[in-house]
């Protein structure tokens, strides 16, 4: 769990912050709370918080004060100002003292808790922790789902089924409404390492602050397709709520995102008539937001435009050539559409739809290696970037002839991997934390690295298999190693700090603290 120290002079509002956020299934817990900042200072010593959030203007020791010392004193605690407008100018300046971002009163919830989540590795912490439970039967949920979007009236008898199971309640032919959420996944990954995963984990992440969000007269499921966008079922209690439904949540979480993770996103909204038409709605929502730019929401119940429909059958067979390891499919799949958009072009050029296929087809491909644990980089190359490798090329057909190779290379990793991996996974890496921890420049990053397998992946096949995260993991060892040399040893404290770790004896203290409840010195002593 993520620790939070709330520090605010107003009891009222004290109340508010423990009670506005489902803190535990973010995975943050309140762990103190403090009137002003002489006592938040004293509470650190016991608490000793992940992050401190703090209003600006209380007595003794005010929030600008507090933030100061904190930076200062224990570098590891992350603070977050919480201001009003009068105190903007005020804020802006504790950000160059080392505050790590700032909250403009009022603020939506959401707006904090992306805030408390882009710290450092916060949101790595917490998908070790909270944000994903139930994996497996969200697993199995999200692939009926999918059923829903790529099946289309060809299969009714088991729409029938999935209906029934999902919305038990549905009045028999009455209207959905399909939400899809698109993220700009080209913008994002610019300039950032890992930048798919770390994306995933986003998307993951906003999909269950949606959930929170969304107020309708009626029921809604929420699920990713094979692209990993954010897909929202929407059944209504009846057609007069359907039909005024405005969407403003989505509104609301598009801007909030931009501001908050500076993530563009889009999202287009459309009616289907019953289950059967789910599938028509989405490949009108995907074809539009495929052709248009990010930043707001669209609803296509008052466009007539019936052009531009995306091939799902073509995205459905890539998918299942993926998992069933069928790479000469994959390549006849896009050779065979890419003829025939070719047949439908004016002129031979290259249209939106060839490129659309082109860039679904690297999400599926780029979500399903993410998904499945192992490292983009380690089965293409370090540095790898699929943007530049698709820009790099020097015409369309070599775009195509680019896609086809990622594919084979990706089946071709994956024949000589498959296996349960998960304490395999678990076991090398605490082989490695083991032999490294002394190393001060250990990380999650070097361990996923060495083990070939993504961060996010490694986080949760660790904390499933030994009960603890990793950081906790190399936490531990390096406490008992450090209590071992203090107590059997006359090592100085710097060079104990330096063995297990550790460049900097202050904050190696404030660990050592914080892990045993009292200072590695008093330790040495009894």
């Amino acid at each position: 769990m993520i620790k939070i120290m709330i520090v605010d002079d107003m009891p009222i509002f004290l109340e508010y912050l423990r009670g506005c956020i489902d803190w535990n299934s973010y995975g943050f817990e309140i762990c103190c709370e403090a009137r002003d900042g002489k006592e938040a200072l004293e509470k650190i010593e016991e608490f000793y918080p992940d992050v401190v959030l703090t209003d600006i203007t209380m007595p003794y020791i005010n929030g600008l004060e507090l933030a100061e010392r904190i930076t200062s004193d224990y570098p590891d605690i992350s603070v977050i100002l919480i201001t009003g407008n009068n105190e903007f100018e005020y804020a802006r300046k504790a950000v160059k003292i080392g505050v790590c971002d700032y909250i403009v009163k009022p603020f939506e919830k959401e707006e904090l808790i992306l805030s408390l989540l882009k710290l450092h590795d916060n949101i790595g912490k917490a998908v070790e922790t909270q944000i994903i439970q139930d994996e497996e039967a969200e697993k199995e949920l999200d692939e009926e789902l999918k059923t829903v979007i790529y099946a289309g009236n060809n299969d009714k008898d088991v729409l029938v089924g999935i209906e029934k199971h999902l919305f038990p309640k549905k009045e028999i032919g009455s209207a959905y409404l399909l939400a899809l959420f698109r993220f700009d996944t080209a913008g994002y990954s610019k300039g950032r390492t890992n930048a798919r995963e770390k994306l995933m984990n986003w998307e993951n992440l906003i999909a269950k602050l949606l959930g929170d969000m969304l107020e309708l007269e009626g029921s809604f499921r929420i699920f990713h397709d094979f692209e990993n966008n954010i897909v929202v079922l929407m059944d209504f209690d009846s057609d007069t709520a359907l039909d005024n439904y405005k969407g403003y949540e989505f509104t609301d979480i598009i801007q909030i995102v931009k501001s908050q993770l500076e993530i563009s996103s889009s999202v287009a909204i459309e009616k289907a008539a019953g289950l059967g038409d789910i599938k028509k709605a989405y490949e009108r929502c995907l074809s539009f937001l495929s052709q248009k730019g990010y930043g707001q929401l669209w609803d296509l119940r008052k466009s007539n435009d019936e052009k531009g429909y995306a091939s799902l059958d073509a995205i459905i067979r890539l998918n299942k050539d993926i998992e069933t390891l069928q790479a000469d499919d994959a390549e006849l799949v896009i050779n065979t559409l890419w003829t025939r958009l070719h047949e439908e072009s004016v002129d031979g050029k290259v249209s939106i739809s060839d490129m659309n296929l082109l860039t679904s087809a690297i999400s599926i491909l780029m979500t399903n290696i993410i998904s499945s644990g192992f490292s983009i980089e380690r089965i293409y190359g370090e540095g790898f970037s699929p943007e530049k490798f698709m820009a790099d090329a020097k015409s369309s057909e070599e775009m195509r002839d680019n896609v086809i190779y990622l594919y084979k290379k990706r089946i071709e990793f994956e024949k000589g991997k498959r296996e349960s991996k998960t304490h395999s996974t678990a076991q090398a890496a605490k082989q490695y934390i083991e032999e490294n921890y002394g190393n001060n420049e250990l990380s999650i990053s070097d361990i996923s690295e060495k083990l070939c397998v993504n961060q996010t992946y490694l986080r949760k096949m660790f904390k499933s298999e030994m009960d603890m995260t990793l950081t906790e993991y190399i936490t531990q060892l390096r406490m008992q190693e450090a209590k071992r040399l203090i107590t059997s040893t006359d090592y100085k404290l710097t060079e104990v700090a330096e063995r297990v770790g550790y460049n900097d004896v202050s904050y190696f203290s404030n660990v050592f603290k914080k892990f045993y409840g009292i200072s590695p010195r008093s330790m040495g002593k009894e």
